[in-house]
């Protein structure tokens, strides 16, 4: 029998001791017997580390494990019978150098491996001093029972075996869903020496903020935050070893469901630290990259999706192998990353090359709408800015539509657009896109390249920024950086500090050389201004004149079709009286015909 845990140091006559400990037999109306327990008492305190034994209701030992001073490994229960009962199997181990008081790591373990009992053995100068148990609760689901202290030589279970089978009838009775259950989340950040200050504030803080945000909106229940100072990145373990194992014993007491680190992991260091936590692990890509999996709606925004987990799934097939082979639900799953685990390699990349052709179809549909859209001379303004700054709220204010906007980071993945009529009957088109975040995954950017290429191609963009947030300069910085990388940095651009009703105090002022307006898009102040803003960007250049054309002069309409908007024709004896809207830069082309301005 193999002994597990950390055993690395242990003398051969010491592991042949625990290997004995499998031919121990405990009576099944025992939890314990004398024997095993100075059998444990004095091995855990001749190495001073923790040692478990995995005991079955049948007596048998099924596993032992070693441990540091300050913990055991806890091995999952193998053979468990149903998540909604017990699993039928008790856990003794020790404490060594303390008492048998039973700590959070030993409840959280009682609960999330539905053990039967877990026992703690207080140890001193390699002898057993004291032994606390705790139970599930046979009226409440996870509650708990603690009883003792008992002593090494107790007879008679028959109290503790009673309260056992009735908490294992008692979950059995339950209806238990976990379909609308939160998952519990750790959070990770890393500080380094290289991290800018916004604010006098860490970015390395503002970004683990924002990381709570994500969570909270993938669907998570953040019960801790960690930040780790380090002079760099560990290129094995991200955060250093030492302060894995810290996060090991936090994940076990606060009985999290998973990690989330605010870096992008790589598959190695994903492994390495999947192994020491044995949780599961997520790095802000991979939650992002859920979150975008939930919000999709159109078929484009699935294709999106679906493309930039693959290619986010792909490099990491083989570093995290234990994770990517089990199926099952939860944050980090959800998309074609739970349909997909099973795939090889080659697979997955005829999968991206079909996505890509996919996008490549729809990007040539967008062309010729955008085509369409010029010959019409309508102009076209795209609505950008980091996410949850109200694009969508503001879009439906304006046009007086009903696009889903919600309180939520990228409650917005479609690109939705709309008409909006300006003063004068002037018209143009409002395009509401994806918002930007800190340290938005390249993968992202590239697999909606075809949505944001709207920012590319439109007229004019309008930058939303939330008002009421502390860090709005910084975030117009962060959509600054992302419109350069898209090659929509040098559009004609007006900046709307929106949200200004729930400000408290001073509206902050931007130092930036672009029009800023303070606007609400939910109580309409400000949009007046925006309106005008638009038409001065939009048309301030455009000229309307009328021509009288000989028909002679075939070659001058079809023109005026193409490369301005004509607003009427009429006809006299010997040629055509237009009325047109043209760029002033153009009207040199036709002047000779100008009958008047």
């Amino acid at each position: 029998m193999n002994i597990s845990g950390v055993t690395e140091g242990l003398k051969k006559s010491i592991i042949e001791e625990l290997e004995k400990i499998y031919d121990l037999e405990i009576p099944q109306h025992m939890l314990w017997t004398e024997e095993l327990i100075e059998i444990l008492a004095s091995i855990s305190g001749a190495i001073n580390r923790e040692i478990a034994v995995y005991i079955d209701r049948k007596g048998r030992v099924t596993d032992v494990s070693v441990g540091d001073f300050k913990t055991v490994e806890l091995n999952q229960v193998i053979g468990r019978r149903s998540s909604q009962r017990l699993s039928g199997t008790r856990c003794i181990h020790t404490h060594p150098n303390g008492s048998g008081i039973l700590s959070s790591v030993d409840i959280s373990s009682l609960k999330l491996l539905k053990l039967d009992m877990i026992a703690a053995i207080g140890v001193e100068e390699q002898k057993a001093t004291q032994i606390f148990v705790a139970v599930p609760s046979p009226v409440k689901v996870g509650d708990f029972d603690i009883f003792g202290p008992y002593r090494k030589d107790k007879k008679d279970f028959g109290a503790l075996l009673e309260y056992i089978r009735e908490a294992d009838e008692f979950l059995k009775e339950q209806i238990v869903s976990n379909g609308d259950k939160d998952e519990k989340a750790v959070l990770v950040g890393l500080k380094t020496p290289d991290v800018r200050e916004v604010n006098g504030i860490s970015e390395a803080d503002i970004s683990l903020a924002e990381l709570d945000e994500l969570a909270k909106t993938a669907g998570a229940k953040v019960i801790a935050k960690v930040m780790q100072k380090r002079p760099g990145r560990d290129s094995t373990y991200l955060i250093g070893r030492g302060k894995l194992e810290e996060l090991k014993l936090m994940v076990q007491s606060h009985e999290a469901d998973l990690v989330i680190f605010d870096e992008e992991l790589t598959p190695s260091q994903l492994r390495n630290i999947e192994d020491v936590l044995s949780a599961r692990v997520l790095d802000r890509t991979g939650l992002i990259l859920d979150i975008f999996a939930q919000h999709a709606k159109s078929s484009e925004g699935k294709i999106q999706v679906e493309l930039a987990q693959l290619e986010y799934i792909l490099p990491r097939l083989q570093g995290k192998g234990g994770s990517l082979s089990r199926l099952g639900g939860g944050i980090g799953t959800r998309g074609p990353g739970e349909t997909k685990l099973e795939t090889d390699r080659r697979h997955i990349r005829r999968k991206i090359s079909a996505l890509k052709e996919q996008l490549k179809d729809i990007k040539k549909q967008r062309e010729l709408l955008r085509v369409e859209r010029k010959r019409n001379r309508v102009p076209v303004v795209s609505l950008v800015g980091y996410t949850n700054a109200g694009k969508s709220s503001l879009l439906n204010t304006l046009c007086g539509t009903d696009v889903y906007a919600e309180n939520k980071l990228f409650a917005t993945l479609d690109t939705t657009t709309r008409q909006l009529i300006l003063d004068d009957n002037k018209t143009v088109l409002l395009t509401d896109t994806v918002g930007f975040i800190r340290r938005l995954p390249h993968n992202l950017l590239d697999a909606f390249k075809s949505t944001l290429e709207e920012a590319v191609h439109s007229d004019a963009l309008i930058i939303v920024a939330d008002a009421s947030d502390p860090h709005v300069e910084d975030h117009v910085r962060i959509v600054d950086s992302i419109l350069d990388e898209l090659g929509a940095g040098q559009k004609p651009a007006v900046i709307a500090l929106n949200k200004i009703d729930k400000v408290t105090g001073e509206i902050p002022r931007l130092s930036d050389s672009r029009k800023v307006l303070e606007i609400s898009a939910k109580t309409g102040e400000g949009l007046d201004k925006l309106k005008e803003s638009l038409k001065e960007m939009l048309f301030k250049s455009l000229l309307q004149v009328t021509l009288r054309i000989p028909f002679s002069e075939g070659w001058v309409l079809p023109w005026l079709y193409q490369n301005g908007k004509v607003l009427s024709v009429s006809y006299d004896e010997d040629s055509s009286v237009v009325a047109v809207e043209i760029e002033g830069e153009l009207v040199h082309r036709v002047s000779e015909f100008i009958h008047s301005k």
